[in-house]
């Protein structure tokens, strides 16, 4: 055996039982932290849509580490000229994952049997999701019960469950 190759053989040798306690001892940190749960294959997606069976809406769902996003995806074209938007960026919490949704919406206003759009707003509500699994997304969310169109302020707010299945 060449010199070099009988010091890679010293060096390997001596390496491989030291990177096997290494791997032991992280396992056992590991295994001292608190569970807060791992994420479910499905939220490891990198942008899954999921179909909102309470409102139709298409949501395009991303998880990056401990955090989950969705984005509307299927915007009517007329509402996307102008911008239009809804996305929402929750942190996982234990078993939830709780944040907000940003949306920027037409405003309407009905006025005489005929509704047209009195405003764009942006808006800042609250969302929280349940469980995500394979065949699901449920969770609940911040829904506006009085607005005032004009000035794009939320008067009044309800929770509203919701729940999304994978767009087939």
């Amino acid at each position: 055996m060449t010199r070099n190759r009988c010091r890679w053989m010293f060096v390997l040798a001596c390496l491989v039982p030291c990177l096997q306690a290494s791997t032991a001892r992280l396992e056992a940190q590991q295994a001292k932290l608190p569970d807060v749960g791992t994420p479910p294959k499905v939220a490891r997606s990198s942008g899954r849509v999921w179909r909102s069976l309470t409102t139709g809406k298409e949501y395009r769902v991303r998880v990056e580490s401990q955090i989950l996003r969705a984005e509307w995806v299927n915007i009517p074209a007329a509402l996307r000229q102008h911008g239009a938007y809804i996305r929402s960026e929750c942190r996982r919490a234990g078993s939830k994952w709780v944040g907000t949704s940003r949306s920027y919406l037409p405003c309407t206003l009905s006025e005489g049997g005929k509704e047209e759009i009195g405003n764009w707003c942006r808006l800042l509500t609250r969302i929280e999701i349940d469980a995500v699994t394979e065949s699901t997304i449920t969770g609940r969310a911040e829904g506006l019960k009085r607005f005032d169109c004009r000035s794009c302020r939320i008067l009044e707010t309800v929770w509203k469950d919701f729940q999304w299945v994978p767009k087939r």
